[in-house]
């Protein structure tokens, strides 16, 4: 079983493709458009010992969704909506909210490799294609094996 919760969002030009994708067009991918464009972001940080409040300065946002957006969700979905047809047939994924685990299985060890590894290189592919990477501090691999 491979769990990955460390996916970053689609850049915003690939995002707005597969939105297109789903039909959305007109004024509301205008709308989502102007979402993505001239936003920024600072950091502040409140230190309460010295009573002090530290404000870094203001950068563009070049890519995804602004952390805790009421947005952010919907847009995860939209990217990764298309993952499970770029899994081949000999895995089983299992998308809920922001986590996402693949199961594999098979009593012969060999034929589990060969899945394994077929499984990862359509993963692969498909985050190359998105643009995407995993955060391998979020990504666990986990073996099960009978007695049998």
């Amino acid at each position: 079983m491979w769990r990955g919760k460390g996916l970053r969002l689609c850049p915003p030009e690939i995002l707005l493709s597969k939105l297109e994708f789903y039909s959305v067009k007109g004024k509301v991918k205008l709308w989502f458009e102007s979402y993505f464009s001239n936003r920024y972001q600072s950091v502040s940080i409140t230190n309460n010992v010295l009573n002090r409040n530290y404000l870094s300065t203001w950068e563009e946002i070049e890519h995804g969704v602004p952390q805790g957006s009421i947005l952010g969700p919907l847009f995860f979905h939209f990217c990764i909506n298309d993952l499970p047809k770029a899994i081949n047939d000999k895995s089983v994924p299992v998308l809920f909210a922001d986590d996402t685990s693949i199961l594999i299985t098979s009593p012969n060890k060999n034929d589990f490799q060969l899945k394994i590894t077929a499984t990862f290189n359509f993963i692969n592919e498909w985050l190359n294609t998105n643009i995407l990477s995993i955060n391998f501090n979020k990504t666990y691999y986990v073996q099960f094996i009978t007695k049998k």
